[in-house]
């Protein structure tokens, strides 16, 4: 799956806050991540880059770009400045969950799964122990590509 991203604003353009500097506000919404890190021109396209180049670290003419928290997926986001884009990374730790079975059913035969709820919804026939899952991702390490990573707000400021 390609990289998908959408970037929304009530604003049309940035608003001048001085002689040479804009601000742009927003939401992107990304369902697809890319490792690669794509330019996002919805951001981007208003914005010149210095006459000097990549000098200060502005190679797309932005100065900051600030995320408002988590994204509505968890994720964490940061500004690239190389790429024009948002690098997204995994918010927690790898954690271990322990689901504890509870059972006077004898052993030897598979858990079941039911609907419903409640005390009905999980019928242990095999022996008394547990079930644990461990989340993959550790903490900081950069999402995997096809992620939907959600939306989250920005304030981009850079020269107009």
């Amino acid at each position: 799956m390609a990289f998908s991203a959408t970037v929304t604003s009530p604003m049309s353009k940035p608003e001048r806050i001085s002689r040479s500097m804009g601000i742009f506000a927003g939401k992107v919404s990304i369902s697809s991540y890319a490792t690669t890190l794509v330019e996002l021109t919805g951001i981007t396209k208003f914005f010149k880059p210095t006459g000097n180049g990549t000098a200060g670290g502005f190679t797309h003419g932005l100065c900051s770009v600030q995320v408002d928290g988590p994204s509505s997926g968890g994720y964490l986001a940061k500004w690239d400045y190389t790429t024009g884009g948002f690098k997204c990374y995994a918010p927690v730790a790898g954690t271990s969950v322990t689901l504890p079975v509870d059972s006077n059913v004898g052993a030897g035969a598979a858990l079941l799964f039911a609907s419903g709820g409640g005390a009905a919804a999980l019928h242990a026939t095999s022996a008394v122990g547990n079930i644990s899952y461990t989340l993959a991702a550790a903490a900081g390490s950069e999402c995997a590509a096809n992620i939907a990573v959600g939306t989250f707000g920005f304030v981009a400021v850079g020269f107009i």
